[in-house]
Parts: structure tokens; C-alpha cells; sequence
């Protein structure tokens, strides 16, 4: 079993001071494409028993988790393929938006980008 755990940290792409973080989403869509994402790697890897992805949502404090993603497998490297690729996919496709927050401000993540679509490709 692989279990990726993210936390909130007290600096985000050369910001530093970050105090804590402000989750939003676009639920409905997000559920969806969190079982897209489940789906995709089920199908690259099938020999994956058990796929959890889990992203909070609201307000966070520093070192508490926003993002979980387990994987388990009868072998290692699978599960942890399946767990990296869930949590880029994840990143990369699920409309969840982050705001930080610092001393003197807030604003939300520098680092925001359009969200692609998951490839559904490899799913049956």
C-alpha cells in the first residue's frame, strides 16, 4: 500500500511566509473527474486492488493534510505508479483552486493553470 499524504506548507513557489491555505472547488465536477481519475489508473494498472483519492476543501492551517491518495497493490511498483499518477492527474484535472494566505495578504496560488481533461484513453 502507498500512501501519498500533502500538507500545507509555510512557503509555495518562492513565496515564502505562507501562514495557511483557502480550498475551493467546483464540487460536482470535481467528484467526477476524481472517479475519472480512478478509472484512468485502473486501467493502466490493473492489478491495482484499492484506489483512495480525497482532497479537503475550506480553510487550512500549516502541516494539516489537504490531499490524500492511497493505492494498494499486490506489488510495490504498481502501487506506486498508480499513486504518482493519480495525484499529478489530480493536480493537473480536478477543478480545486488554492488561495494562500501570508502576513500580509492573500491571493490565490501563482501557479494556477487551465485544467486538461483526463485521457481516457486506457479506460475500457
Amino acid at each position: 500500500m502507498v500512501v501519498f499524504l500533502g500538507v500545507v506548507r509555510d512557503s509555495s513557489d518562492g513565496r515564502s511566509g505562507v501562514r495557511g491555505l483557502s480550498y475551493e472547488a467546483y464540487e460536482e465536477a470535481a467528484v467526477v473527474r476524481l472517479t475519472a481519475v480512478a478509472d484512468a489508473a485502473r486501467a493502466q494498472w490493473p492489478v491495482v486492488d484499492r484506489l483512495a483519492l480525497l482532497h479537503r476543501l475550506g480553510d487550512l492551517e500549516l502541516s494539516e493534510a489537504s490531499v490524500v491518495v492511497v493505492a494498494s497493490s499486490p506489488h510495490r511498483p504498481e502501487a506506486f505508479e498508480a499513486a504518482r499518477f493519480c495525484i499529478d492527474t489530480l493536480k493537473e484535472t480536478v477543478p480545486i483552486w488554492k488561495r494562500e494566505h501570508w502576513e500580509d495578504g492573500s491571493d490565490w496560488a501563482a501557479r494556477a493553470h487551465a485544467l486538461r481533461p483526463v485521457d481516457q484513453s486506457a479506460v475500457r
